[in-house]
């Protein structure tokens, strides 16, 4: 019985890990391509970012730069000046990986003729995925990104 028990965790495990790996792993597939505009950042450099912020942060409060420490990296890949083909394409890519996310939940959907706009929470972080006609940005901020943090960022900008 434990054998059979050690054997669940460990695919459960496997297949968690899979799909956490999986928008990086497209984000970096594409990261070469000399089409694309592909930028990181670790946690190191948000972490200073957020420090020159700090006093606009104090404005927040303490949950939201609790929740922002926990930011492990952002991840942005562009492509401007392509064939609706090629973004398609990769849009097919990363909606095949949203869906295989049990956690992936979309929170905000923008339509602006042929201009869309997705925000998910996903199990490893915010994704943000903009598409027009010819160009694509998709900009991905790992880490343990509650929905408190979302929602306490929206209220914030909702006060001022």
């Amino acid at each position: 019985m434990k054998k059979i028990t050690v054997l669940v965790v460990a695919l459960l495990l496997t297949a968690i890990t899979t799909q956490a790996q999986g928008i990086e792993k497209l984000l970096e597939k594409y990261s070469n391509d000399s089409r694309f505009t592909y930028v990181s950042l670790g946690s190191g450099v948000i972490q200073l970012g957020l420090s020159f912020i700090n006093n606009k942060l104090d404005d927040i409060g303490n949950d939201v730069k609790d929740e922002l420490s926990k930011l492990k990296g952002l991840k942005v890949l562009t492509l401007e000046s392509e064939t609706e083909k090629t973004i398609t394409s990769v849009m097919d890519e990363l909606n095949g990986i949203i869906k295989k996310d049990s956690k992936a939940e979309l929170i905000i959907e923008t339509r602006d003729k042929k201009d869309i706009t997705k925000i998910y929470t996903t199990s490893e972080g915010l994704l943000i995925a903009s598409t027009e006609p010819d160009e694509l940005s998709i900009l991905f901020f790992s880490g343990n990104l509650t929905k408190k943090l979302i929602e306490t960022i929206a209220s914030g900008i909702n006060k001022k």
